[in-house]
């Protein structure tokens, strides 16, 4: 309707006024992180949903203008308040309104502590219904890869269908393992994608070409422009056992990984496992369960937005 239209021009990236929950009857509000895991460098991302079931006018400040009451680790945080449009805006019931709101995490968690999550819980002052949590992770590029103890560390791997957190055998694999630290430091797998996915044996990510729809010809080649030696150990391939992609050179392994879907032991001792899954199991089986294209490429691209160093010190 030419009213949606209008009000898709209006809204900003922004959140809400204060306006309390009786003063706009009818209408129903929802606050929801896009995802619920962001490294402190990065942005916090929010879709406010706003139902209109009978006609009601909606301050202007609501549609345009900020009003968050912060926590940080249940204590009182920076608020968020930036004013918006006067006026009010009549909307006829049906109406749908979904605005994205942008927010710095440094600005929600100025002083992120360096060795774990912060939880920052969320609210639009005022308005029922709006209010939710997001975990500010640390920021993996300030971590000293010297002075972790690998076999204690995680990384949380953050997609678009939810979180992974992978744990590490440096007994077993001690240079994959550095590896795959030293690139999540890097930020080298934020933003790509699982390029090869299938059900019931695995699911394959880490190739830098994938960030780039126009390199598809490209995907599933890409590394970190090095190659690694095998250390081939007698860690099985059971479901959630993290391992290295290569070609059929067996020292060609650089960045590629693959979390296994299903028991697949005719792997064994063919390529490097170096981990497993400590948590997700249920991310994994979405991303193993979505539709693909030939080629095993997912219709809907599964991003791996960050990789997180989750750091644990000798």
């Amino acid at each position: 309707m030419v009213m949606s239209r209008f009000l898709s021009l209006l809204f900003g990236a922004a959140l809400a006024t204060a306006v309390a929950a009786q003063e706009i009857p009818g209408v129903r509000a929802t606050l929801h992180p896009v995802r619920s895991i962001v490294a402190a460098g990065g942005n916090v991302e929010l879709k406010l949903l706003l139902d209109v079931k009978a006609d009601a006018d909606l301050p202007g400040e609501l549609l345009s203008g900020t009003a968050l009451t912060v926590t940080v680790d249940d204590k009182p945080g920076p608020q968020i308040a930036e004013k918006g449009a006067a006026g009010a805006v009549h909307l006829l019931a049906g109406t749908r309104i979904e605005r994205t709101i942008t927010l710095p995490a440094a600005r929600l968690v100025p002083n992120a502590a360096p060795g774990g999550f912060a939880v920052v819980g969320l609210s639009w002052t005022g308005l029922a219904g709006s209010s939710c949590v997001v975990k500010v992770a640390p920021d993996s590029s300030n971590v000293d890869l010297a002075q972790l103890d690998f076999a204690k560390t995680k990384v949380v791997l953050v997609t678009s269908k939810g979180e992974m957190t992978v744990s590490f055998r440096p007994d077993k694999a001690p240079g994959h393992v550095e590896n795959f630290l030293k690139l999540c430091k890097q930020g080298f797998y934020d933003g790509t994608k699982f390029h090869r996915v299938i059900r019931n044996f695995m699911i394959q990510g880490g190739d830098p070409n994938t960030k780039d729809d126009a390199k598809q010809a490209l995907w599933g080649q890409g590394g970190p422009g090095y190659q690694i030696n095998a250390e081939f150990n007698d860690i099985k391939h059971v479901r959630g056992v993290l391992s290295m992609a290569r070609s059929s050179d067996p020292n060609s392994a650089g960045s590629q990984f693959y979390v296994v879907h299903k028991d697949s032991n005719h792997l064994d001792g063919q390529y490097t496992a170096f981990g497993h899954l400590e948590a997700g199991a249920d991310t994994l089986d979405a991303i193993a369960n979505t539709p693909c294209a030939p080629g095993d490429r997912p219709i809907e691209p599964v991003v791996l937005h960050a990789a997180v160093i989750l750091p644990v010190k000798k």
